[in-house]
Order: structure tokens, then C-alpha cells, then sequence
């Protein structure tokens, strides 16, 4: 699909370096407004305008943005939670968001939404049903018209968002922690259960699954993620690792390169961050031991891959399993959900990263606080789930309770 990918590389390209901080405005403000917003919450940036929303009692794990260059006026936000239920929103762009769109060419297919509604609900698209416990992970296909999941009763399932109907479900022999399709083949995905510490390359082209390939790791992985290129696959483990393996380019199976001690605790989730700013790929990796690491990504001449570990930044997480993501405005953001209810926001250029070790050098790394770090505060309990839209307009998170606050920011 080359124009899904020509639009999003080009929102990621456009602007860099002239917003005043992550995201990139998508509401008309005011100084009155923003200085609501400093009276109200003196910690969040008066130019951040949350908005809350509530339609399950049920912690939420995953977060996902889907159908982001098929509709003028809205793109769907994927949420699934502890209960087993997956919910599909309809999350409507503002005028500044389809004003920044005009240039690349969407239809007015669905243009007869003269006046959206309210860009700061959610409205409910399709609701997934048939899950019975806790949703591990959860991706949308290829075309983005279907919506894989995995979950700890032991199945995956593959669902049309459309309709909300099961179209398969192929069940294990164990809980399943992780699953993610392999590039350019949307019959294919890499799945990780618990039963014997394997991966398997499964095919969805037959109606139980069949198993393309096996690997025997030496842990259990709880966290999938591929490189922009779907060339290498990085496999977060039970006990701090990552496991390096490398897709074939002819072939649908995969080759183990090595491991990477990354942490003390369980590798909860793996982000990739395409190369900027004139810094190289990297990996920002949340661990059950109260850090992330961020990995740098060194290519080499002969086609291999070189992990190194930049640094590790703190953020209160040592017990769920919580997910971050990237915002590529500036010099590019990470974002992580925290067991403190906060979400945390990280730059992620080289100046920041000085910075801090300055500070550390001078003064000390005092308890609880993180040079560079913004902390918006718009829940109550712990944040587990986090995502960006492809535009980098739009932040969600989501905690315990199953509440979603959508972050914008407003214009000077």
C-alpha cells in the first residue's frame, strides 16, 4: 500500500524541529484558555488540553491507532483490556488535523461529516468479543481491516473491525503473552507462549494454524517488536533479555543472531524508533525494574546488527506490564505509561541526555526526580497503556480502571 506509507513517512518528516514540545498542535487556543489550564493543573503544560473518557470498569493493556491514511474525518483507536474485550473507537480528526491532510490526496469519500463531532470523545466503532481473560497484545493487519490478538486464555484471534465478527482462533497449549505478524505476509505471525519457551512462525492460511517454524529460546518472551525494515525481530524475555533474530529475505522463517542483557526484571514492551535527527535506530525498552533502556541500533557493512545500550532512565514500573511509544516531534519523545499514575515524557535528543549526566555528575540523582522528564498528571491510579497517532497529534493513555484521557496540544 504505497500511499499508507507515503503519508505517514511524510507526517513524520514535516515540521520536525518547530513544535514547542512533544506533539504537534492540532486545537485552536487562547491565552485564556492556557491559563485555565495553568490554574487547573500547574505540573501539566498549560498547552496540553486532556480530555477523559470512561466505558469499562476494566483495566486497560493495549493501546492502538489504526486506519490513520483511510479516513478524511476520523481514525479508529484500538483499546483491549483485562476482562478480555477489545472496544474500537472512532476518534474524530479536528480542523487543523484535516487542514495538515489536504496536501496528500484523501478522497472526500467521507467527507458528507461537513461538522465532525466532538474531536474529544470517542465513539464506538465495533466491540470484539469472545476473549475470556486478560489481552497480551493486539496489532492491526497489513490493510488495517482486521485486528489480531492474543491473550493469556490461550488463544489468538483475528477479528474484522467492520462488524466486530471472529473470522479464526487458534488456540495453544499455554497462555499466549505475545504475538505480531511478520512484514509483508498478512498470513503470517510470530507468536510466544509460556508452555516450552518457543517461538512459533504460524500460518493463518489453514484453520488451526500451522506451524512454519520453531525456536528454542532459553525464556519466555512477553515482548515482540520488528525493525522498519522487517528485517530483524527484537524478543523481549521473562528475565531482562533481548533475543536478536533475523528474518530471511527469500524465505518466512527466522534465524537467531544473539542476546543482549538489557535488565534485572521482566521486558514488558519494545519500541522501535526509526533513525532522525542524525542519531541512529533505537530501542526503547521498559523493564519490571523501575527503568527503560534505550538501545542504539548500529548497522553494519556485512548486514548484521550491533545492540548497545545508551542509557537507562527511571520510571516507577516493577510489577504490570507497562508500554511505551514515541513521538517523533523535535527530536523525538518517549512516552511511558508509570505505576505512580503519571505519564511520563523523555527527549530523547543527544543535548538532553548531557544534560542529565551533568546533573548527575554535579549533583546527584535525587529519589523521585528526573532531569529532562515531564509528568502529565491525568489519572488517579497506574497508567499501563500508551500510544501516538501516525500524525503526532494525538497522545492516549490508559490505566487500571479503564479510563482513556486523549492529550492535545493548542497553538500559540
Amino acid at each position: 500500500m504505497p500511499l499508507v506509507i507515503d503519508i505517514v513517512t511524510s507526517w513524520y518528516d514535516e515540521d520536525q524541529g518547530t513544535s514547542p514540545g512533544f506533539l504537534r498542535p492540532s486545537l485552536k487556543g487562547s491565552h485564556a484558555m492556557k491559563q485555565a489550564r495553568a490554574d487547573v493543573d500547574g505540573d501539566t503544560p498549560a498547552d496540553l488540553l486532556p480530555s477523559c473518557f470512561k466505558d469499562s470498569e476494566s483495566a486497560v493493556t493495549c493501546l492502538c491507532f489504526g486506519q490513520q491514511a483511510l479516513h478524511l474525518t476520523y481514525i479508529l483507536l484500538a483499546a483491549a483490556d483485562r476482562a478480555g474485550a477489545v472496544a474500537v473507537y472512532r476518534l474524530y480528526r479536528t480542523k487543523m488535523e484535516i487542514n495538515m491532510l489536504g496536501e496528500h490526496g484523501f478522497s472526500n469519500s467521507d467527507s458528507e461529516v461537513v461538522t465532525p463531532p466532538d474531536e474529544s470523545k470517542l465513539e464506538v466503532n465495533s466491540r470484539l468479543t469472545g476473549h475470556s481473560r486478560i489481552i497480551t497484545a493486539m496489532v492491526f493487519t497489513h490493510l488495517e481491516d482486521k485486528i489480531l490478538t492474543s491473550s493469556v486464555d490461550k488463544s489468538i484471534r483475528l477479528w474484522m473491525i467492520a462488524s466486530g465478527a471472529m473470522l479464526a482462533c487458534f488456540i495453544d497449549k499455554s497462555p499466549v503473552h505475545a504475538v505480531i505478524l511478520l512484514p509483508l505476509n498478512p498470513n503470517v505471525f510470530v507468536v510466544a507462549a509460556t508452555a516450552q519457551k518457543k517461538l512459533r512462525v504460524v500460518s493463518m492460511e489453514t484453520e488451526n494454524g500451522v506451524a512454519l517454524q520453531k525456536l528454542q529460546l532459553d525464556s519466555r518472551v512477553h515482548a515482540f517488536k520488528f525493525d522498519d525494515k522487517g528485517c530483524f525481530l527484537f524478543a523481549g524475555t521473562k528475565d531482562g533479555k533481548i533475543h536478536l533474530l533475523k528474518k530471511d529475505p527469500h524465505r518466512t522463517i527466522l534465524s537467531w543472531q544473539y542476546e543482549v542483557d538489557v535488565a534485572q526484571g521482566r521486558i514488558t514492551c519494545v519500541t522501535f524508533v526509526p533513525d532522525s535527527c542524525g542519531q541512529p535506530p533505537r530501542l526503547l525498552v521498559n523493564c519490571c525494574d523501575n527503568t527503560i533502556a534505550i538501545l542504539d541500533c548500529m548497522h553494519k557493512l556485512d548486514g548484521s546488527l550491533d545492540l548497545v545500550i545508551r542509557h537507562r532512565v527511571r520510571v516507577a514500573g516493577s510489577i504490570l506490564p507497562l508500554r511505551s511509544c514515541y513521538s517523533p516531534s523535535g527530536q523525538g519523545y518517549l512516552i511511558s505509561g508509570s505505576e505512580d499514575a503519571s505519564v511520563c515524557i523523555y527527549p530523547l535528543g543527544e543535548s538532553s541526555h548531557m544534560q542529565r549526566r551533568l546533573f548527575v555528575l554535579k549533583r546527584g540523582l535525587r529519589r523521585g526526580f528526573q532531569p529532562g522528564f515531564q509528568y502529565l498528571k491525568g489519572h488517579n491510579v497506574a497508567v499501563a497503556a500508551v500510544a501516538v497517532n501516525a500524525q503526532d497529534t494525538v497522545l492516549a493513555s490508559a490505566d487500571l480502571v479503564g479510563r482513556i484521557v486523549l492529550w492535545r496540544r493548542m497553538d500559540s
